[in-house]
């Protein structure tokens, strides 16, 4: 199977190619230039590992939530991909795709604004927007959890550790979900824009 993997929800943009047990990968800071590289990283990778648009099985896709802009940037990109090629997308929530497939009790956060973070914590704690409030409380509740986010906050959270998301991850998990691909049509992103 062929899936070419694309994250443009967090600071980081970033596409990989997991094409049978080889990987092919590519992860920058691009800024305001995602739109414009994000074709060229797509390309060198598919000329890395020997393959053609046809020869992708799947298209993964972070779908928030993360940056406004960033979210659209890869939906719109990733749609035209699945539209022309004729395939389908399996979309990846960017906090499980920064959670990088830990075990345990993972709390993912991303920064929301306006004093509000995007939260989720798989089996305990639904994905959305929550208040800096609202997630000190869960935590005083869950003091076993483990705490992630991809950059600082504007809150400190004693424990939370910064990681980056995995694309390999971001791969694996497109492979366990491929039930849930959807065609561009169908593909929905997710803002959280009502806090919880």
């Amino acid at each position: 199977m062929n899936i070419l993997a694309i994250d443009c929800c967090l600071r980081l943009t970033g596409a990989a190619i997991l094409a049978g047990e080889k990987f092919f990968s590519e992860q920058n800071d691009l800024g305001r230039r995602q739109s414009s590289e994000l074709p060229k990283i797509t390309e060198r990778l598919l000329k890395s590992s020997g393959l053609s648009f046809q020869d992708l099985d799947y298209i993964a896709l972070t779908n928030g939530p993360g940056y406004f802009t960033g979210i659209r940037v890869g939906a719109a990109y990733a749609s035209g991909l699945a539209y022309a090629a004729g395939k389908k997308i399996i979309p990846v929530s960017s906090l499980m795709a920064l959670r990088n497939q830990r075990p345990g009790k993972i709390l993912t956060m991303v920064y929301a604004g306006h004093g509000f973070i995007y939260a989720g914590c798989e089996n305990f704690l639904p994905e959305g927007e929550y208040s800096h409030e609202a997630i000190k409380n869960w935590l005083a509740e869950n003091p076993d959890a483990e705490i992630f986010s991809s950059e600082e906050l504007e809150v400190k959270y004693e424990g939370l550790k910064i990681t980056r998301p995995d694309l390999f991850s971001l791969c694996r998990l497109a492979k366990e979900n491929i039930s849930k691909a959807v065609s561009p049509l169908e593909l929905r992103i997710s803002y959280y824009r009502n806090p919880v």
